[in-house]
């Protein structure tokens, strides 16, 4: 019997593929297997860092490019950024980079309290409707449990298009230990770039709409 003509239409091969990089990508991860992957290649003086949504990888790409010596986790849902994130990172020869397919908010239980760096999230769903906000990642329970994964000093970048979103956070983290507020621009690229991280693609795009981008950097103080 023939299959109907949408058939091969409704296969998403990237789900698929997600599974032809098991030395970089986790496409069923869990802590115990990043930690495998991580011990294969251990850090000697190098710093864990985190990027939340990292899309098809171009940011870890670029950041673990110029920082060799470090480790680099992305977590990403969506198989086709993913499989391309993994095609970019063994083609440049990255062994530094890992990929897991797995929720954001789950990004704190594949990691030993205090031993994370910076964690970074780049242009998150802003979820604009006020009926939408409790979707929204950065949340204070979300905040309290990154503080715990992080060590002392350990930073969370975040940059949005989005000026809610923006505000948001701040009202979250104003006062609220044991976070410090160490940077903040509500139009970063009139002031100035943030020393050492890459552009990411909708970074680029929104800059060349001249569309204000947001930026809260928080540090860990103890």
């Amino acid at each position: 019997m023939r299959a109907p003509a949408t058939f091969a239409a409704d296969i998403n091969p990237y789900a698929r593929w997600v599974y032809d990089h098991p030395a970089t990508l986790l496409a069923a991860p869990t802590p115990a297997a990043l930690e495998a992957l991580r011990a294969a290649r251990p850090l000697d003086g190098g710093r864990l860092h985190v990027e939340l949504g990292c899309g098809a990888g171009n940011f870890l790409k670029a950041l673990s490019r110029r920082q060799p010596g470090d480790h680099f986790v992305g977590f990403e849902l969506r198989f086709k950024r993913l499989v391309k994130a993994a095609r970019k990172i063994e083609r440049e020869g990255l062994a530094n980079v890992w990929l897991l397919r797995e929720r954001a908010e789950e990004c704190c239980s594949y990691f030993v309290p205090g031993t994370v760096d910076a964690v970074y999230l780049n242009f998150p769903d802003p979820w604009p409707k006020a009926g939408q906000w409790k979707k929204r990642l950065v949340q204070a329970a979300f905040l309290d449990r990154l503080a715990r994964c992080l060590k002392p000093g350990g930073r969370f970048e975040l940059k949005t298009d989005h000026s809610g979103y923006f505000l948001h956070v701040l009202a979250l983290v104003w006062n609220r230990a044991p976070w410090r507020l160490c940077a903040v621009s509500n139009d970063l690229h009139r002031q100035g770039l943030s020393p050492g991280l890459p552009v990411t693609e909708f970074e680029q795009l929104f800059v060349a709409k001249r569309k204000p981008v947001h930026q809260v950097t928080i540090v860990r103080a103890d």
